[in-house]
């Protein structure tokens, strides 16, 4: 047991080691037409096995190394992909999104939450495959006996995926949150618009759970007891 704790400070300190001599790749992530600074865009570096969220200034930071393929994807935008140049790493490499736009006869509909939802499964399948667990796969359920594997378990890589994996599901459901209670609709049942709109969505966006367990007809319920709320003057003590 002392040996295997050795062995994994051993490794725990050369992975330090080649942390600190990384590079980064830095820049900034744009909307094409408009150079509107995006941000909670996902840059992840499919070479290294990272991911990073652009900040709110459209800024991101990523180690990467030349020859790393990046990979930036956001809800309702074509993702690009990138192969890291040496002179990329010496300067800011900005990035420009196009909007995903889905035409269905007569209306043009903005992105599409199945469709997002299959491109990032597909994008980061690997993440989603069921990961080795303290055992590794080292239990009778895979023809082995029970062994401990916690350098598998808590190698950097094994650290990144499950991190990663927690971000991924709570980025799809807050996509469903979006998809369930869209900006446009709520602005067309509600009348609201401009500081009064985005102050609505923010006070009465529901929760993940509330959107899959709510019909459409309930979701338009919600709304207006919410609407009802929200223009109710407040009493003054």
């Amino acid at each position: 047991m002392i040996n295997r704790l050795i062995i994994f400070i051993l490794l725990s300190l050369s992975f330090c080691g080649n942390l600190n001599a990384q590079t980064f790749l830095k820049g900034k992530v744009y909307e094409a037409g408009t150079d509107s600074l995006i941000n909670g865009v996902t840059v992840f570096n499919s070479t290294a096995k990272l991911s990073v969220h652009s900040r709110a200034d459209g800024s991101y930071t990523i180690m990467a190394a030349e020859g790393d393929r990046i990979i930036f994807s956001s809800i309702g935008f074509v993702p690009d992909t990138i192969k890291v140049s040496y002179d990329m790493l010496l300067t800011q490499h900005d990035v420009t999104l196009s909007v995903q736009a889905i035409s269905l006869k007569p209306v043009t509909v903005i992105s599409s939450y199945s469709a997002d939802s299959l491109a990032r499964r597909d994008y980061y399948k690997y993440i989603y495959k069921k990961q080795p667990g303290i055992t590794g796969f080292n239990t009778p359920q895979y023809g082995v006996g029970i062994s401990l594997s916690p350098l598998s378990y808590f190698s950097a890589e094994s650290k990144k995926k499950r991190q990663l994996k927690k971000q991924l599901i709570k980025n799809e459901q807050e996509a469903f949150i979006d998809f369930s209670f869209p900006v446009d609709w709520v602005e067309k049942l509600t009348g609201l618009h401009g500081d009064s709109l985005r102050l609505f969505m923010y006070r009465y966006r529901p929760s993940y759970s509330f959107c899959r367990e709510t019909s459409r007809e309930d979701m338009v319920v919600y709304i207006s007891d919410k609407l009802k709320e929200f223009r109710k003057p407040e009493v003054k003590r």
